[in-house]
């Protein structure tokens, strides 16, 4: 269902020299670090390179064994607004915070197609969520979620300057003592094994404006925003990925129906089917899709049984679990296990 395969350069290199450079300033040999990746070390001075989601995989990979733990956080706590070219100078010349994330949540795409931000606003607080919208190896997708956060955070203190408030980071996986060494360094609660990966700020300060504010750059920026907006992949911008995107992030006791998405979009079950069928797709195959990327990411994790999964994902039992899973990815979920804990 996704626009873009594994072997895709879709992504943007030019966020990952530094990263590079801060893993070879520890110690690490570039040659190690690009091993595998087929990245030529040219690519670090080159304006306009791009990598692929299986070579990203593999750089994150070779600097999480090189490095410590902590090294790709503190990276991403580096990075602030203007790092992420147009799409941070958009944020940055926005008229609040809460415009910030507006852009920050529409533009995503183009600094990293992967990602998606999501901001649920309570009485007190906004909850900003991160979550990938493609299926990336457990570790490499951990290391960007975290570092993710870790520029949220940044940009937060940017923005808010004195005004910034005590900031409560949560992550899905098991706290590690890097985590604990990161709140520390960043004054910031951190929370671990949590529904979500997301980040909290108290809603009193969204409103507040920016001290680059500026009307004419702000439209400037938006309008080259959208301009690459249109040059990239249909990922982000097709009916099928986006149903996609929300059945995996959809976290209910049971899948959500079809009925439910065309609620949500406003339109009729009929109108639905329509509009996927232009695209080639169907909700059954996408909601087959979605159990699959979710078995494999459950599968990686290796913290549940396969009959827990089973019952996690809504199947009867282990067995009607095993038989759809085999179907669509030709391997049994224990094969499929074996031969992702061999490789890691």
């Amino acid at each position: 269902m996704f626009r873009f395969g594994p072997n895709d350069k879709v992504f943007d290199f030019r966020y990952f020299p530094q990263l590079i450079k801060t893993a070879m300033d520890e110690g690490a040999e570039l040659s190690e670090i690009l091993l595998g990746t087929q990245i030529p070390e040219s690519a670090l001075g080159a304006e306009d390179y791009k990598v692929s989601v299986s070579q990203l995989e593999v750089l994150v990979g070779n600097i999480n064994q090189l490095c410590r733990p902590l090294l790709i956080m503190e990276y991403g706590a580096q990075l602030n607004l203007s790092a992420f070219g147009i799409v941070g100078y958009a944020a940055l010349s926005s008229p609040t915070a809460r415009d910030a994330l507006r852009i920050a949540n529409q533009y995503m795409p183009i600094v990293l197609p992967l990602l998606d931000i999501q901001v649920e606003e309570k009485a007190d607080f906004a909850a900003i969520k991160l979550e990938l919208t493609y299926p990336i190896s457990t570790n490499a997708g951990k290391a960007l979620l975290e570092a993710s956060l870790a520029s949220l955070y940044t940009m937060a203190q940017f923005v808010l300057l004195d005004k910034m408030p005590k900031v409560r980071l949560e992550v899905k996986h098991k706290l590690e003592p890097y985590h604990l060494a990161f709140s520390e360094m960043m004054d910031a609660d951190i929370i671990g094994e949590c529904p979500h990966n997301q980040i909290f700020i108290p809603s009193d300060v969204l409103n507040l404006p920016l001290p680059l504010a500026n009307q004419v750059s702000f439209n400037m920026s938006i309008k080259q925003c959208d301009e690459l907006m249109e040059q990239l992949p249909t990922l982000d911008r097709s009916l099928t990925s986006g149903i996609q995107r929300r059945l995996l992030h959809h976290h209910g006791e049971t899948q959500m129906t079809q009925e439910e998405i065309a609620k949500e979009l406003f339109i009729s079950v009929r109108t639905l089917h329509r509009l996927l069928k232009r695209e080639g797709s169907s909700f059954r195959d996408i909601a087959n899709e979605t159990l699959t990327l979710k078995a494999k990411y459950l599968l990686e994790e290796d913290k549940f049984s396969i009959s827990q999964i089973a019952q996690e994902l809504g199947y009867t039992d282990a067995a009607n679990f095993t038989r759809a899973f085999r179907n669509y990815t030709g391997a049994t979920p224990t094969e499929y296990r074996k031969k992702i804990l061999s490789s890691s």
